[in-house]
């Protein structure tokens, strides 16, 4: 159809250009759920490549996805993955992880400052979540700072956000994290600084992306 389209306008030889199709292979994503990629079901889609010399799929909203259904995807033509939520979630996640180990290495319980700050920049300006999230006030509490759809995410550029996620870097800046405490808030990175945990959390996500489209013996 698309082909069709380009013929129609005359401008066949822009068609040729052309080198992936986004689709949807069947991978989704909800607040609290992601729907995982079932290979046999795509099995048609996959098959129509073979007419389409020279061209692969881009998956639409590939994140949240397991390492295997990522390999899969692209054994199955879906060469371009899309991401994006799932990065900035991973981000949120290592900046309220610092923040709370913060406090408790400053000898007191976690007061989830940074948390409280972003609940006051989203709630002030709702622009880019009340569309997206429903529900009674603590569902929409949860959502918006723990949704897969990460609306957080267009938050972080704010001033207020930017300080108030910097300060915590700050506090914990020349410091190094204890593992026990890694354990607890962050146990997925194995980084011990502030700086580098944000960086780490962040690659995790994309070395299973570059393990998918770049498998060992390829």
């Amino acid at each position: 159809m698309h082909q069709q389209a380009f013929a129609k306008q005359g401008i066949s030889a822009a068609f040729e250009r052309v080198i992936a199709l986004v689709v949807q292979p069947g991978v989704e994503f909800g607040h609290t759920d992601v729907h995982h990629f079932a290979p046999p079901a795509a099995e048609q889609l996959t098959a129509s490549l073979s007419s389409m010399p020279g061209q692969v799929f881009e998956a639409h909203s590939t994140d949240y996805q397991t390492s295997e259904s990522l390999a899969a995807l692209v054994r199955g033509g879906f060469s371009i993955l899309k991401v994006g939520p799932w990065l900035t979630f991973a981000l949120r996640e290592a900046l309220y992880g610092l923040d709370a180990i913060a406090d408790v290495m400053d000898g007191k319980p976690p007061s989830n400052t940074l948390m409280v700050e972003m609940e006051k920049i989203m709630s002030e300006r709702p622009e880019q979540w009340n569309k997206y999230y429903t529900g009674f006030q603590t569902e929409l509490w949860l959502q918006r700072h723990f949704s897969y759809s990460d609306r957080i995410r267009y938050y972080w550029p704010e001033p207020a956000a930017r300080a108030a996620a910097d300060t915590v870097l700050e506090r914990l800046h020349g410091r190094t994290i204890p593992a026990t405490l890694l354990s607890q808030y962050l146990p997925t990175v194995n980084s011990n600084t502030a700086e580098e945990i944000v960086v780490e959390a962040v690659l995790n996500v994309l070395y299973q992306y570059d393990a998918a489209c770049h498998p060992v013996g390829s």
